[in-house]
């Protein structure tokens, strides 16, 4: 889980998350904040998935992405970057 955040792209990520006051977040929403093209977006949110720190869903043509709350390291995690405030 570590190594993945090892991307300055994929803390931005989970800062968005972290600090979002909505539980999940669609993918459209997470590229327009960060001002990065869509497949840059989708290729980090994989890997974060990947490595256990976020869950993916589909409703209709959304995919909304949200962090795994059933990890206790994720919820660590996720303290640690509430703490941080986002540029």
């Amino acid at each position: 889980m570590l190594k993945a955040l090892g991307h300055p792209s994929r803390i931005s990520i989970m800062l968005l998350l972290c600090n979002s006051k909505t539980e999940k977040m669609i993918v459209k929403t997470i590229y327009e904040s960060m001002k990065l093209p869509q497949p840059i977006i989708s290729r980090h949110l994989g890997i974060l998935k990947n490595c256990g720190l976020l869950k993916r869903s589909v409703q209709g043509q959304d995919t909304y992405y949200e962090l795994r709350t059933d990890n206790e390291y994720v919820l660590k995690i996720k303290d640690c970057f509430k703490s941080i405030k986002q540029e």
